[in-house]
């Protein structure tokens, strides 16, 4: 037991030395920086007496007893400092330093022998009572300097915790230990300086995390892996010990069985974690998550990829999604696989510097499957070396011989796979760590949902395609049902007035002029759009012909003109079949014995043509509707359900509007509007 201590203080002192050398070469004249020299060296000094004690140098007890107040003090002026820059109650501070020179000046009594304290009291007696108060009141420090730090320093407080507070955690149990036996334990106090060491490398990451303390401190990931890792094991093996002594005091008769199959099991135990891969990766990943700079420039990262998508086009959004991810890790090439439109499979959607196909992927495929349902992006250089990481994952015989092939980055979005980029070597590309991951998993969605955005875009334009040839489909059937209106009158009324010259000359003229309304119907087709030539005409010459072709059917249309000389600049026909409709939806929804009147204005530099019935009406929620639907019909198979929306759209084309206005069972009124030129 004494080796162990001699070898624990002796690390002790020598880990104070680095790390006093570490902070002196760092330091940039700060107080904060001068006062952690100070503990350091007070920790040196009393790590080399408890050394020099136990290997037998006979070191007076006085000394000892220094050495321990030189050390405790010491952290209790660094923390006082830390303190009183927060702004924390100067109480505690000042009752801190006081209970400090008063367990100094009890001691000093003691040593010479004033007769103050009661008989029997020696400095181990003074020592166990002042060094379990003032580990009481380290540990209050260390909690206050917590409690009343700014939010941006916690993590790094946290850290001094573990460091400084172990150290005072550590005393506050070996001094309450002794205080109940009333002496010194050998074990805890031989084991203290292996403890003590193991803190060392815990308050240099404290300094380097904290930098208002102006210590610019680097350590590398290496040193602070098995740093962490002796940190670890020593406080295994304290607590290793402190269950074997709790074994020897409670055992009895059967201590030494019970002592030795636990420390058997326990030895067994720590090996086992010293020796597990995917503990010490756990480490890795958390040591280089918390103690260190990350590798990336996340500012200049976010930077870059927002330029690299704002250059990306319709023709070049999946090449620009694979230079998104290959630019992040160096890759000089890729390929990226998206799924196909009915969703099947993956095929082959872009490649960047790529000579040669690459083949589709089955849904189904194991690769696919492994993704989906873990959302690992795969190394597979790593698959390669140790397959075993990556479960029962199989990757495709294709891929798996490609020897440039080296990463496989998922693209999700809405946490369904839509895709995947296959990213070839870097020249000479370290092994990823937890943050390239995290990083090209990231921007991965993020080009997954430009992707998916790419590809809802195609489907919006190629659906608007569809809807404008919808549309003028059934603005040009709505055109040919009303010439087949025309038509099957002029067939009902053949059989009676076929020997009547005048029904003749009209059935003529009006199968002209369905020839020519046809022909204008084809060139529409042909065109592949519902425009006409405009040419100024007088608004009345339009207004009575519309009336004209309506004059058959009851009741007779009344025109009635407020402005005989208004002039427009229309397509004729169109705006003749569209008032021609609103008329004859008046005529439908009137009686025989009803009336129907339209009338036409010029107005403030507005055209208005009013069609006014005194039919059935309609009610103010069928208007707001359903009465500008399309395809929504009160005819049933008669009708199809688009010309009064076909006015209304006819009128915003000019500039203008249609507006109706409806009183149920007293009739209605629609006014066209629009600018004269």
């Amino acid at each position: 037991m004494t080796e162990l201590g001699i070898f624990g203080n002796a690390a002790a002192a020598l880990f104070y030395v680095f790390l006093t050398i570490l902070v002196a070469a760092n330091w940039r004249g700060q107080a904060i920086g001068s006062l952690l020299i100070v503990a350091c060296v007070a920790n040196i000094v009393w790590a080399f007496i408890l050394a020099a004690d136990l290997h037998g140098w006979r070191i007076a007890a006085f000394w000892v007893f220094l050495a321990e107040l030189l050390r405790t003090g010491a952290w209790f002026m660094f923390l006082a400092l830390l303190l009183s820059k927060i702004g924390a109650s100067r109480i505690l501070i000042g009752a801190s330093i006081l209970a400090w020179l008063a367990v100094i000046g009890a001691g000093t009594l003691v040593r010479y022998n004033v007769p103050i304290f009661p008989a029997g009291t020696t400095l181990v007696s003074v020592l166990n009572a002042g060094g379990l108060v003032l580990a009481m009141i380290g540990l209050l420090m260390v909690e206050q300097l917590h409690r009343n730090s700014p939010d941006e320093s916690r993590r790094g407080i946290k850290v001094l915790m573990a460091g400084i507070g172990g150290i005072f955690a550590y005393d506050l149990f070996l001094y309450s230990q002794n205080l109940m036996l009333d002496g010194i334990v050998p074990w805890a106090w031989t084991g203290r300086g292996l403890f003590n060491a193991a803190l060392v490398p815990v308050i240099a990451f404290a300094a380097r995390a904290n930098k208002e303390w102006d210590l610019d401190i680097f350590v590398s990931r290496q040193v602070v892996f098995y740093s962490t890792t002796i940190v670890g094991v020593g406080v295994y093996l304290l607590l290793m010990s402190a269950l074997g002594y709790w074994i020897v005091i409670q055992g009895r008769t059967w201590s030494g069985f019970a002592s030795a199959t636990f420390f058997v099991g326990a030895a067994v135990l720590l090996m086992f974690l010293l020796f597990s891969s995917n503990l010490r990766a756990q480490l890795r990943v958390f040591l280089s998550k918390h103690f260190f700079r990350n590798r990336y420039d996340y500012r200049e990262e976010w930077l870059r990829l927002i330029a690299t998508l704002a250059r990306m086009e319709p023709s070049t959004a999946r090449r620009t999604a694979i230079t998104a991810l290959a630019q992040i890790v160096q890759s000089p090439a890729g390929a990226l696989w998206l799924l196909d439109d009915r969703e099947s499979i993956l095929e082959a959607a872009a490649s960047y510097n790529i000579n040669g196909d690459v083949p589709n992927i089955d849904l189904d495929d194991p690769l696919i499957v492994f993704i989906k349902k873990n959302g690992w992006l795969v190394d597979l250089e790593e698959f390669k070396r140790t397959p075993r990481i990556y479960g029962d994952l199989r990757i495709p015989d294709w891929l798996l011989i490609d020897k440039d092939a080296w990463l496989i980055a998922p693209l999700f979005t809405r946490g369904e796979l839509i895709g995947l980029v296959v990213l070839h070597k870097a020249p000479g590309r370290l092994r990823l760590n937890y943050e390239d991951r995290d990083l090209l998993k990231t921007v991965g969605n993020h080009v997954a949902v430009h992707l998916a955005q790419e590809r809802a875009d195609a489907l919006l334009a190629e659906s608007r395609q569809f809807e404008a040839y919808n549309r003028l489909t059934a603005f040009l059937m709505h055109d040919l049902n009303n010439l087949i209106a025309q038509q099957s009158l002029i067939v009902a009324n053949a059989t009676k007035h076929k020997r009547n010259p005048d029904f003749v000359d009209d059935a003529m003229n009006t199968i002209a002029n369905s020839v020519n309304r046809m022909k204008r119907v084809m060139d529409q087709l042909k065109r592949g759009d519902t425009a006409q030539a405009k040419k100024s005409i007088a608004l009345k010459f339009i207004v009575s012909g519309a009336v004209d072709r309506c004059s058959a059917r009851q009741p007779v249309p009344i025109l009635q003109f407020n402005d005989n000389n208004a002039i427009v600049e229309v397509d004729v026909e169109r705006i003749t079949m569209v008032l021609t409709h609103l008329i004859r939806n008046a005529q439908d929804s009137t009686g025989a014995d009803g009336s129907v009147v339209v009338k036409t204005d010029h107005v403030d530099g507005q055209i208005i043509i009013e069609v006014s019935d005194d039919g059935c009406g309609m009610t103010a929620e069928f208007i707001r509707d359903r009465l500008f639907r399309p395809f929504d019909s009160t005819k049933g198979s008669q009708g199809m359900g688009i010309g009064v929306y076909q006015v209304r759209e006819f009128a915003r084309k000019l500039g203008g509007d249609l507006k109706v206005t409806s009183t149920v069972s007293k009739g209605t009124t629609a006014t066209m509007s629009f600018p004269s030129p």
